[in-house]
């Protein structure tokens, strides 16, 4: 093995071995409800187990093949957090977990932490494959493999046995080249982006894009949206004449954009039907390029104002079109929350 980059220094966090020190502050956040909810540990957490957790990792300086190992993350010299790593013993494989105290939570430590004992397994160790597992419910966890660039892999139910019951298991997993190319994939804005006609000669390209496992229950998938539109089911009566476009960033499919433009005579606005973009071109602006071309071009069109809806629950994409102008009417959809823009006027 080479030498050992422990304590790992990243731009805020120090990612070390634990010590004695460390056992106040991880016996308390590891009995926090909270915190210890969708954990694997039981409840009340005693400061002896979190003893023998320090006194098992005195004589190590690194991740140990074919053990696990538990690393402190911490902050301006305080205790926030710590990462398991579970590392057979041929070194291929990893599996990673990750527990943050609740007041250190939602500022982006865990990602930061992550990414870094991540890439050295890939980049210093030579490891293959890593993987988590989490329960179904435990959906910042979820989004958190998914920002490291991990993929949903398959959902193993009643395979886990959790505080006297068998409960459900998701795996998520990448290889290294996955990680590789994740790190390396198109972070900035695009030049330029425009939305294109679906054609027998695209349809195929766009109907691969795919959003965060995490999103969809936010936003159907590009194929089933395709089905949508080919047997739209009737609003009130009334044909749903849908229309489909990509969105195109500097050449290549990265988004989707579906909307009904004719509901029925009595609701003449359009309504924003299905928009996503791919996974891997998130965070790069496009999604709010892409609605403004669209809200542009009904505009010309003629078009007053838009409806849409979603979801409400966290995660999902009210913050992004509450930012774009839409406005909640109070009114509900199948459950989702109906919001409006005014185009003119």
């Amino acid at each position: 093995m080479s030498d050992t980059p422990y304590p790992l220094r990243t731009e805020r966090l120090l990612v070390r071995l634990p010590r004695e020190d460390d056992v106040d502050v991880l016996t308390a956040y590891r009995n926090d409800p909270e915190v210890a909810r969708l954990q694997d540990w039981e409840l009340p957490y005693p400061r002896e187990r979190a003893e023998q957790l320090v006194a098992a990792h005195a004589d190590r300086d690194d991740v140990v093949p074919g053990e696990g190992t538990q690393l402190a993350v911490e902050r301006d010299g305080q205790l926030v957090g710590d990462i398991y790593v579970s590392l057979d013993e041929h070194r291929g494989i990893a599996e990673i977990g990750f527990t943050l105290a609740r007041e250190h939570q939602r500022q982006g430590y865990a990602v930061e932490a992550v990414s870094a004992v991540v890439d050295d397994l890939v980049d210093r160790l030579g490891v293959h494959r890593v993987v988590g597992e989490l329960s179904p419910e435990n959906l910042a966890s979820a989004r958190l493999l998914e920002r490291l660039g991990m993929t949903f892999e398959h959902l193993a139910e009643k395979s886990f046995w959790w505080r006297g019951a068998w409960d459900d298991n998701l795996y998520y997993s990448m290889s290294a080249d996955e990680r590789r190319a994740w790190r390396d994939r198109p972070a900035t804005p695009p030049d330029r982006v425009r939305l294109v006609e679906l054609t027998h000669e695209n349809f195929r390209d766009y109907g691969r894009l795919r959003t965060h496992r995490s999103q969809e229950r936010f936003v159907a998938k590009v194929r089933r949206s395709y089905a949508d539109a080919l047997f739209p089911e009737p609003e009130d009566g009334h044909p749903v004449v849908p229309v489909l476009r990509g969105i195109e960033a500097d050449g290549e499919p990265v988004g989707f954009l579906m909307w009904a433009d004719a509901v029925n005579a009595g609701t003449p606005e359009p309504y924003l039907w299905r928009f996503l973009v791919d996974r891997w071109h998130q965070g790069r602006g496009i999604g709010s390029r892409a609605l403004g071309l669209w809200l542009d071009d009904l505009r010309a069109a003629g078009h007053a104002a838009v409806v849409t809806s979603w979801v409400q629950a966290p995660g999902g994409p009210e913050p992004f079109y509450l930012g774009a102008g839409f406005e909640l009417t109070g009114e509900l959809d199948d459950g989702e929350a109906v919001a409006r823009l005014r185009l003119q006027g």
